[in-house]
C-alpha cells in the first residue's frame, strides 16, 4: 500500500487536498467570511505542489493560518497545511532549510502567542483555551490565577509541539527513505556482483573446456596419424600389423569421442552419458596406446600410490597426455619416452622425458606447454619444461596432494 502511494504522489496530494477541504467545510459552523474562505482556498491549492515545492506549501499554510488567527477565527483543519508543508520540507528538502523553517515557525508562533496572551488578558470574559480573542477595546479586568494562566499561556506550547512533531515526522521519513535507498543500492550492487561472478565462472569453465578439448583432440589425432602411417607402411608386407594399427585407431577415436561427449555434455540441456574423468590410474593405458603407436614408452611409479584429489588426479593425466602428444609431434620417429610418477610427502611429481630431437619450448597462448603450466599454477604447484642437456626434452611438474 505504501509503495503504491509513493509511486503516485500527485494522486496523494489531490486526495489530501480534498480530504482537508471537506473536513474544513464540515467543521466551519460559524460564518467565516469571504476573506477566510479565499485564504483557505490558497492554502489548499498549495498542497497540490507539495512534492515539487514543499517550501511554498509551508509558507502559504503558515501565512494563511496566521491570517486566520488575526481575523479572530478558530483554527480549522485547513490550518494543518502549514504542518504538512513543514513535514514535506523535512522529508524531501534540505535539512538545513527545514531547521530554518522550524525555527521561523517557532519564532512567529511564540510572538503571536505572547501578543494574544497579552491582549486576551484584558478581556472581560475570556473563553479559555481560545488564544485568538483579541479585543483591544475591552477594559482590563481582574482574573483569578487559573484563568490568568490560561490567558497568559497564549497557546505557544501547542503550536511549538505541533511544529516539532511535524518536523520530527518528516525527518524520520527522510531517514527511512535514505536507508531504503541504501538498501536498494546495496541489493543492486550485490546483484551486479553476482552476475559478474557468474560471468567469470562461465568464462573460467569455457577456458577449462577449451583446454580439455585441446588435450583430448591433439593427443587423439597425433596417435591416429601415427597409427595410420604405420598401417599404411605395413599394409602390403604384414596385413595383420596393419589390422592392429587400424584397431588402435578405432579405440583411440572412440576414447576421444567419449571424452569430447563428456566435456560438451555440460554445455547442452540434455543429460550426457557421464563417465569418470580420467586420472592417474589411466596413465598405464595411455602409455600402452602410445606404445602401440610405435613409440617405446616406459612407465615407472615411485613411492606408495594413494588416492589423489580429483583436480590433482585430472591434472596429472592431462599433463602426461600433453607431454606425450608433444613427443609424438616433435621428438622424431626414433624417440623413446619415460614417464615417472613419484608419490612424495604432500606432493605428486610427474616427469616425462624423451631422447628424441631436442626442441625449444614453443610459445603458446593457453595450449600446449602454457596450458600445462596454467594447470599447475592453478593448483599451487611448480612446472618446468625444456630441452635436456644431452638430447631430448623433459617436462616436470609437482602438484600438491
Amino acid at each position: 500500500m505504501l509503495a503504491i502511494l509513493r509511486s503516485h504522489p500527485k494522486a496523494v496530494d489531490l486526495g489530501l487536498t480534498v480530504l482537508i477541504g471537506l473536513s474544513t467545510v464540515v467543521t466551519a459552523d460559524d460564518p467565516e467570511g469571504f476573506e477566510w474562505w479565499l485564504t483557505s482556498l490558497v492554502s489548499l491549492a498549495s498542497l497540490l505542489i507539495r512534492h515539487r515545492s514543499p517550501t511554498i506549501t509551508f509558507a502559504a499554510g503558515a501565512t494563511v493560518s496566521l491570517l486566520h488567527l488575526a481575523m479572530g477565527n478558530d483554527l480549522r483543519p485547513v490550518d494543518v497545511v502549514a504542518l504538512i508543508g513543514l513535514f514535506s520540507v523535512a522529508a524531501w528538502g534540505s535539512r538545513r532549510l527545514s531547521l530554518a523553517l522550524l525555527a521561523a515557525g517557532l519564532l512567529v508562533g511564540g510572538a503571536w502567542s505572547l501578543h494574544a496572551a497579552e491582549t486576551n488578558s484584558r478581556t472581560s470574559d475570556p473563553e479559555p483555551p481560545r488564544i485568538i480573542v483579541i479585543d483591544r477595546l475591552a477594559p482590563p479586568t481582574d482574573l483569578d490565577d487559573d484563568r490568568r494562566q490560561v490567558q497568559e499561556w497564549g497557546g505557544f506550547a501547542g503550536i511549538g509541539l505541533s511544529l516539532a512533531v511535524a518536523w520530527l515526522a518528516g525527518l524520520n521519513t527522510r531517514q527511512r527513505r535514505i536507508r531504503l535507498s541504501v538498501l536498494e543500492q546495496r541489493a543492486a550492487d550485490l546483484e551486479r556482483e553476482r552476475d559478474t561472478q557468474a560471468a567469470l565462472a562461465v568464462a573460467a569453465e569455457r577456458g577449462r573446456i577449451s583446454r580439455e578439448l585441446h588435450d583430448v583432440v591433439a593427443h587423439a589425432l597425433s596417435v591416429v596419424v601415427l597409427q595410420a602411417q604405420g598401417a599404411q607402411a605395413e599394409l602390403e608386407r604384414r596385413p595383420e600389423r596393419a589390422r592392429e594399427a587400424l584397431d588402435a585407431i578405432v579405440g583411440t577415436g572412440r576414447t576421444a569421442l567419449s571424452e569430447i561427449r563428456r566435456l560438451l555434455g555440460a554445455l547442452g540441456e540434455d543429460t550426457p552419458d557421464w563417465e569418470p574423468q580420467p586420472g592417474a590410474e589411466r596413465l598405464p593405458r595411455l602409455a600402452a596406446d602410445i606404445r602401440a603407436a610405435g613409440t617405446p614408452v616406459e612407465f615407472l611409479v615411485e613411492g606408495e600410490p594413494r588416492p589423489l584429489p580429483s583436480t590433482v588426479d585430472l591434472a596429472a593425466y592431462r599433463i602426461a597426455q600433453e607431454a606425450l602428444t608433444n613427443v609424438l609431434k616433435h621428438a622424431g620417429p626414433d624417440a623413446s619416452v619415460t614417464i615417472v610418477m613419484r608419490y612424495g610427502p604432500g606432493a605428486l611429481d610427474i616427469e616425462v622425458t624423451d631422447d628424441g630431437v631436442a626442441a625449444e619450448p614453443p610459445s603458446g597462448t593457453g595450449h600446449g606447454l602454457e596450458g600445462m603450466r596454467e594447470r599447475v599454477n592453478v593448483l599451487g604447484g611448480t612446472f618446468d619444461a625444456g630441452p635436456r642437456p644431452d638430447h631430448g626434452f623433459a617436462v616436470r611438474a609437482s602438484l600438491p596432494s
